[in-house]
């Protein structure tokens, strides 16, 4: 699996971000026309909180799947966990692309979505049979804040392709084999540090980018 690869695209991506501001555009124009009746000062702060929340999101990724790797590497089931990676970074890269990647931060918004919602998959199976998560609830909790952002109907389209992507490739049973060549406990994943929300809004609050509408 190509990880330098993923961090290189994510690298590119934030470099792009920094160049162009799509993604400011994007949070700017979402909030000025949702929440137009807060104060200008209020909704400066939160598209500030946004764009640093949805870009740490963006940033994050590489180091997920690092350390999804590294939790197998240690555990010695690489060669049950690497194949699944691989094949997530290759559908996401070739099939999930309901955001044009083009648009740098913006256009990886979907794939990270959709990896991270695998991890979460794995990790909802993995506490099933050990009691661990491999996932955080707080993580699980940001995912539903992107969800939001992304808005509908991409966010509903992204969890289909995750369930799907899921059966097909057998998680459950990835995780169950795992499992029993571990014993215990399990896996342990050393998460990277969580990405900060953006702000103290509740999701209702949050704006809807209606990211899917750039790729029509």
């Amino acid at each position: 699996m190509d990880t330098q690869k993923l961090a290189d695209t994510v690298r590119n991506a934030l470099e792009s971000e920094r160049e162009s501001g799509d993604l400011l555009r994007i949070v700017k124009s979402a909030f000025e026309h949702q929440q137009a009746a807060l104060p200008d000062a209020e909704i400066e702060s939160r598209i500030a909180a946004t764009v640093k929340e949805l870009t740490g999101y963006v940033a994050s990724l590489p180091e997920m799947v690092e350390a999804a790797v590294g939790a197998a590497e240690r555990a010695g089931v690489v060669d049950q966990i690497r194949p699944l990676l691989t094949a997530a970074l290759q559908y996401v890269d070739e099939e999930v692309d309901f955001i044009p990647d083009h648009l740098g931060v913006v256009g990886l918004l979907d794939d990270a979505y959709v990896v991270r919602g695998l991890l979460i998959e794995m990790s909802h199976r993995h506490r099933a049979l050990t009691g661990e998560s491999l996932v955080d609830h707080n993580r699980a909790a940001q995912d539903q804040r992107i969800r939001r952002l992304i808005g509908e109907p991409t966010a509903t389209r992204l969890d289909i392709a995750i369930v799907a992507f899921a059966r097909s490739h057998n998680i459950r049973e990835t995780v169950e084999t795992v499992v029993r060549k571990v014993g215990g406990a399990g896996m342990a994943m050393q998460l990277p540090v969580a990405v900060a929300f953006g702000g103290g809004e509740s999701i209702d609050e949050l704006p809807n980018l209606e990211l899917g509408a750039l790729g029509a």
